[in-house]
């Protein structure tokens, strides 16, 4: 277990007012998913930010394939190989596939411009490696928020990365955009590609990671192999207890109708949607990133304007 590809000792991060990390440690094998898990604010995202350069630690070391870094850059990180799929994708909308892939690196010719030609057929091969179907010169615009997560997994792999990072790359997918990820993330783990894995979703991290590195309140709780421990055990590690369920049944019969949407429609963000609202009354919106329920609130709260449909408060 000495022959570790990335290794973090001690990293302690201080913000104004703040300890983000109080003396971390983090170890990654060649060729393994590491999980990293924690609850939100357990410093997570700031450790990631420092391996990957955005961030410089107040103390503490970073190893990388034997060498010892002072501290990265993220130019200095994707070029030795860490690169990173953050969780708030911020694809250029209006370039193409192959321009997102390559910004930042383009195919030159003539030393002034851009190899389209050259650009677009790496870009192909790229995608074929993971049996992506889209058109290099397709927009970005054109895809949805789970192909456009595709597509950075995709590019985050093409810099020749010995380590990704994945931060809760399927907060967006469904269940079999979830199943391709998990054979991409198989591939890379035949090629000795390390993946660190961020997730909240305990049943992903039992079926796709070796092993878990749990954070709390900015510090380091312990790594273990996740065949050897309990989902139970995971919990108690992120929060420090043992959590009961003893949740009370409870009823309450709502009351008059509060709001009624009929028939809202906001061309190519949503269509016909109707519901209704009584006192009382909890309604949950649930969908994958992009399904339009963020749109829809903001065009009842008058944000946004419909193009049809009515918004009744008490029938008015």
């Amino acid at each position: 277990m000495d022959n570790f590809i990335l290794e973090l000792k001690h990293i302690v991060k201080k913000f104004p007012g703040t300890l983000a990390l109080d003396n971390v440690n983090l170890q990654i094998l060649p060729g393994e998913v590491h999980a990293l898990v924690g609850e939100n604010g357990a410093g997570k995202s700031t450790l990631m930010k420092i391996i990957t350069g955005i961030y410089k630690p107040t103390e503490g070391e970073i190893w990388f394939c034997g060498k010892k870094y002072a501290f990265m850059t993220p130019a200095k990180a994707l070029e030795i190989g860490i690169s990173m799929i953050p969780q708030e994708l911020n694809p250029i909308l209006n370039m193409t596939i192959a321009e997102n892939i390559f910004l930042h690196r383009e195919s030159m010719k003539y030393r002034f411009f851009t190899d389209t030609a050259a650009q677009e057929k790496k870009t192909s091969e790229i995608l074929r490696k993971f049996n992506l179907p889209f058109i290099p010169s397709a927009k970005m615009q054109e895809l949805s928020i789970a192909q456009m997560q595709m597509v950075e997994i995709a590019k985050a792999v093409s810099y020749d990365s010995r380590i990704v990072i994945m931060d809760e790359p399927t907060s967006s997918l469904d269940a079999g955009e979830t199943r391709h990820l998990f054979e991409i993330i198989k591939d890379l783990k035949r090629k000795n590609i390390s993946v660190i894995y961020i997730s909240h979703r305990l049943e992903e991290i039992g079926e796709i990671c070796d092993r878990l590195t749990v954070f709390r309140d900015g510090k380091y709780i312990g790594t273990k192999p996740v065949k050897d421990i309990a989902r139970e055990e995971i919990i108690k590690m992120m929060v420090g207890r043992t959590l009961e369920h003893n949740q009370e049944a409870y009823s309450a019969a709502p009351g008059a109708e509060v709001l009624s949407v009929r028939n809202l429609s906001k061309k190519g963000v949503f269509s016909d949607i109707s519901f209704s609202v009584r006192e009382g009354e909890i309604v949950g919106f649930s969908g994958l990133v992009g399904a339009g329920r963020s749109e829809i609130m903001k065009t009842i709260f008058g944000l946004d304007k419909s193009d049809s449909g009515s918004v009744f408060l008490y029938g008015e």
